[in-house]
């Protein structure tokens, strides 16, 4: 089979035996570039973001694959985090001589729980917002995002000029409006991990892919087969039913990362 994204998608079945077998060759593949692995080890020794090692890989697949059928292709990620995909994403283009352009929109903010336990029990008692997000891993510390993001981007030896961070909510109504001007070859959504901020998610930005493009969604495999991965949240998995009634395929899945292609 050719190492190429439409190889994979070809080939692929929604089984227990062939998730568990993406998850690890992907795993493995990314290990096998230096600049993926690199860029991972990075990450994970300086606790700047989650995922798994495998995305990596098939986010080098991805950005191939867009990158060959697209003139100056837009990529958009929801949820940015301390940057660990829109730098993956810039890093990629960079070592493969790709032009693309990258979006990303964060609160640049923390959200995280107070750290006594007597007022976490409190809130937890009278909030069910609260229990949401501490359930949905939807709680962060209030630190610096941008200054981390700046530093990543300075240590990879990429531009970050080059990016257009929007600093605000997904749900916010001015950053809806400005990113809904554009179509998008690549949709990232990796935001608010209720179930009510994942459907607000898919229903603002999901239409917004252009037609042959790729909505990828984070921590929603709770529902798929297989025993060698972590599954992500069971409300974002929920959430990601709504897409079966739009115009998209589920393509393929690695590990908790779904990948739809507009139809």
């Amino acid at each position: 089979m050719e190492d190429n994204l439409s190889s994979y998608i070809n080939a692929y079945t929604n089984s227990a035996a062939h998730n568990d077998y993406l998850f690890e060759h992907f795993t493995q593949k990314t290990n096998e570039i230096s600049f993926l692995k690199n860029h991972r080890d990075h990450i994970e020794a300086e606790s700047l973001g989650f995922g798994e090692r495998a995305f990596a890989y098939m986010w080098y697949l991805i950005t191939q694959h867009v990158c060959a059928i697209n003139t100056d292709p837009q990529f958009l990620e929801i949820g940015v985090f301390k940057g660990q995909v829109i730098s993956l994403w810039a890093l990629i283009a960079k070592e493969l001589h790709l032009e693309l352009r990258v979006t990303g929109v964060s609160p640049l903010a923390g959200n995280s729980a107070q750290k006594l336990s007597w007022i976490q029990y409190l809130h937890s008692k009278i909030s069910k917002k609260y229990r949401d997000d501490m359930g949905s891993g939807n709680n962060y510390d209030d630190i610096d995002y941008l200054s981390i993001i700046k530093n990543l981007f300075t240590q990879l030896g990429l531009n970050f000029n080059d990016i257009n961070l929007l600093k605000g909510y997904s749900t916010d109504l001015e950053i809806i409006d400005q990113l809904s001007k554009q179509e998008y070859a690549v949709i990232y959504i990796d935001g608010d991990h209720t179930f009510a901020g994942v459907v607000s998610d898919i229903k603002n930005y999901a239409p917004l892919v252009k037609k042959g493009g790729l909505l990828i969604m984070d921590d929603a495999s709770c529902d798929l087969p297989g025993t060698k991965f972590w599954k992500g949240h069971q409300s974002v998995s929920n959430a990601c039913r709504l897409i079966d009634d739009m115009p998209f395929k589920n393509i393929l899945n690695i590990g908790h990362n779904r990948v739809y292609q507009k139809q």
